[in-house]
């Protein structure tokens, strides 16, 4: 059975194939789709077969998915209005191509009600997958633990997360975890027509992030309620445009709303071992 992965090189695509190929799957079952497969060098170093195709050329991912069974697709970072054409594109190419089995990765709080500005985008890709006549999966992320660990030497500058979530939590969850659980679902049977919550195994409000990191680094990190102009001004510090910035802000107003409170152990029940929590992936060094 040929397993496809779009967007393959970017971050969460490209640890998806890995942890294909770290649960015994034949390099020469699996496919590495990305617009530029020069960019997946290590993956065409492990004996991954990659080939050129475009969320913006459907023709282009029409010659990617031939002989392809299962292909998951991986979101590019484009805003909704752009997106939308995207997924219509792959979905089309997919059914044009013979694929039986489309999965997407999504996000947990994937509702009418999200304030995040890119739940559009989801809602529509959701339902576009349930009535496209294929078999479907979807798998809803929560946020990324990485970019805090990643933030860290900056959080200890400022001495504290300037996130506005007033007391709301989320159960953060690393790239990694979402990627074995994006490959199990992938690799198995008996995933069609569900949607499954992949997140950490517990949720942590920023005055608790704050604790951790203080704790895990001996630094002094305080929580202080932030406004959204507080988080605006950290993004530009770190050389994101404001205007994207004030985007990705919204996500925090759905955290602040608990829409990303909800822990699950989907990842444990697809991978048979539980994700790590974002005080174990910050202790661990990664």
């Amino acid at each position: 059975m040929k397993l496809g992965i779009m967007a393959a090189s970017s971050q969460l695509g490209t640890k998806t194939v890995e942890a294909l190929l770290a649960r015994g799957v034949d390099e020469g079952d699996v496919v590495a789709i990305a617009r530029t497969p020069s960019k997946m060098e290590d993956l065409i170093a492990q004996g991954v077969e990659t080939r050129a195709g475009d969320y913006d050329d459907r023709v282009s991912m029409e010659r990617a998915f031939e002989g392809i069974d299962r292909l998951l697709l991986v979101p590019t970072l484009a805003m909704p209005v752009e997106r939308v054409p995207q997924i219509e594109n792959a979905v089309a190419a997919a059914r044009a191509a013979g694929v039986t089995h489309l999965l997407e990765y999504g996000l947990v709080p994937t509702t009418l009600e999200s304030k995040f500005a890119i739940t559009p985008y989801y809602l529509y890709a959701e339902s576009l997958l349930r009535h496209c006549g294929l078999a479907w999966t979807s798998l809803r992320n929560s946020m990324y633990a990485d970019p805090i660990a990643e933030w860290v030497s900056e959080i200890v500058k400022m001495g504290t997360i300037p996130y506005p979530t007033g007391d709301g939590a989320c159960a953060f969850v690393t790239r990694d975890d979402i990627a074995r659980a994006g490959a199990a679902a992938l690799a198995t049977d008996g995933h069609e027509g569900k949607i499954y919550n992949l997140t950490g195994p517990k949720a942590y409000t920023t005055a608790e992030l704050c604790e951790v990191v203080a704790r895990v680094t001996g630094k002094p990190v305080e929580y202080r309620p932030a406004s959204d102009q507080d988080y605006v001004d950290a993004c530009v510090r770190e050389g994101i445009p404001a205007e994207f910035a004030w985007v990705l802000l919204t996500i925090y107003h759905d955290v602040r709303d608990g829409r990303f409170a909800l822990v699950s152990d989907d990842i444990e029940k697809l991978t048979g071992q539980a994700a790590l929590s974002f005080e174990e992936y910050l202790e661990s060094g990664v």
